[in-house]
């Protein structure tokens, strides 16, 4: 009986934690980000595995990931293990991204709208 009591307690306890944690959206979005460049940047730079890297570089193109992104967080940062260091950077190019969206005119055709 007690170890049944024990097992509910725990059961409970489980349910409790994995209800409470709420992870939004935008930052299970950077964590795949953060991940993809972490095994990236270890493949590359630390194992020179060429085969590892393009089947990386693979699922970032499978996940319809922004390439430029994954490039700014392996080559922005020093050390990819620091969470500080990868969010300052990913915002950074965030907020480039957002500043560059913002100062694109759209209301003359571009330059290959004729083809």
């Amino acid at each position: 009986m007690e170890s049944a009591v024990l097992a509910t307690v725990v059961f409970l306890q489980a349910i409790q934690t994995r209800l409470l944690t709420y992870t939004s959206p935008a930052a299970r979005e950077r964590e795949i980000y953060f991940s993809c460049a972490r095994n990236l940047a270890n493949a590359q730079f630390q194992l020179a595995d060429a085969e590892l890297t393009q089947r990386l570089w693979q699922d970032v193109s499978d996940r319809d990931l922004d390439v430029d992104r994954v490039l700014n967080l392996m080559y922005g940062c020093w050390d990819q293990h620091d969470a500080e260091a990868m969010t300052d950077a990913d915002e950074a190019y965030l907020q480039r991204g957002q500043a560059d969206d913002s100062s694109v005119d759209t209301s003359s055709p571009g330059i290959f709208e004729h083809c």
